[in-house]
């Protein structure tokens, strides 16, 4: 699950120093990524139940990135998602 989708954040960040701001975001995205990986896989394991923990995960993803992106960006990136992990 390691590989970071590549999103959209020009809007977000308004800066001169965009590069480095974007640098810096993508390395915050990346800990906080794997920091809740780690615990859902932990939590999965703990309550031996993967299926009700993916989906109480999905549920809270995708309807916090639809307030928060929109439709249109929410299901491009549970597409990239879904074609990451079917690659790997």
């Amino acid at each position: 699950m390691g590989q970071v989708v590549k999103l959209n954040f020009s809007n977000n960040i308004e800066n001169e120093n965009i590069d480095y701001e974007f640098k810096v975001y993508e390395e915050k995205l990346i800990r906080i990524r794997d920091s809740i990986e780690n615990y859902l896989c932990q939590f999965s394991a703990n309550e031996n139940d993967e299926l009700a923990v993916a989906l109480a995960a999905g549920r809270y993803a995708t309807m916090k990135l639809a307030q928060l992106t929109g439709e249109a960006e929410t299901k491009n990136f549970v597409h990239d998602c879904i074609k990451t992990t079917l690659n790997n």
